[in-house]
């Protein structure tokens, strides 16, 4: 007999949710020996979809079992109530989701890289198995981590797949990953997009100096402050384009 992997599984539990069948759904979860987080998230979306309050009881096991949060799949989960009119529980998801992200201010390469495979798994299960279009926020989280992860051109043509007109959530973890991959000439694609949506945002000038300058590229560098010179700008205290290692 074939092992199922967590696609198979969450594939079954959402098959089941669509056609309204909530016990079935559950009798495949239960017989799931380690869920990992996009099962429960699967299953939170089934009962939302069936307008179940079970969704909620589902989210409180969720969180006793301390599911490790992985936000491209909780977005997906996070659509898909809203869209199946969980709204409440919608909101529910998404709170957990930024308190997670607020607690990993500082991240390892190594570990998040190892996430990259994962994540994009969750990113076709959003269509695939929710059958619901990728949300710009599916692609802003997918960007940042594919650009955490150093896969800086993949991240690139991810932003360039988007049908939607791409805002700073999402050039703006393009930019912030060049500067910390040292990738220059994405680094001045993404600034360059982010200089029209965010006019008056130094920090976007300052990191493109910095990619620069850390790239021993100083004419480019000055080029950039005398940009922020001409619009008015003022550079931020402590900023320096030379040896930055911010």
């Amino acid at each position: 007999m074939v092992e199922k992997n967590s696609v198979a599984w969450v594939a079954m539990t959402a098959g089941y949710g669509k056609r309204g069948n909530v016990v079935e759904a559950e009798m495949v979860f239960d017989e799931i020996q380690m869920p990992d987080v996009s099962c429960w998230a699967a299953m939170v979306a089934c009962y939302a979809q069936n307008g179940c309050r079970r969704s909620h009881w589902m989210y409180k096991k969720m969180r006793e079992a301390k599911v490790r949060v992985n936000e491209v799949a909780m977005v997906g989960a996070i659509s898909a109530c809203t869209q199946l009119g969980g709204v409440e529980i919608a909101a529910t998801l998404a709170k957990h989701v930024e308190e997670r992200k607020c607690k990993e201010t500082e991240y390892d390469q190594t570990s998040h890289a190892g996430l990259v495979e994962e994540g994009c798994q969750y990113f076709e299960l959003i269509t695939q198995v929710f059958g619901i279009e990728p949300l710009k926020e599916h692609y802003a989280c997918m960007v940042d981590l594919l650009g955490r992860a150093g896969l800086i051109e993949n991240a690139y043509n991810l932003v360039i797949d988007y049908v939607g007109v791409a805002d700073a959530k999402i050039w703006g973890p393009l930019l912030g990953a060049c500067k910390v991959h040292g990738n220059a000439e994405l680094s001045e694609i993404a600034a360059r997009h982010l200089f029209e949506i965010e006019q008056h945002d130094t920090g976007n000038y300052e990191l493109l100096a910095n990619t620069y300058a850390e790239a021993n590229k100083w004419d480019d560098a000055d080029r950039v402050k005398k940009m922020m010179t001409q619009r008015g700008m003022v550079e931020a205290p402590g900023c320096s384009w030379r040896g930055s290692t911010v």
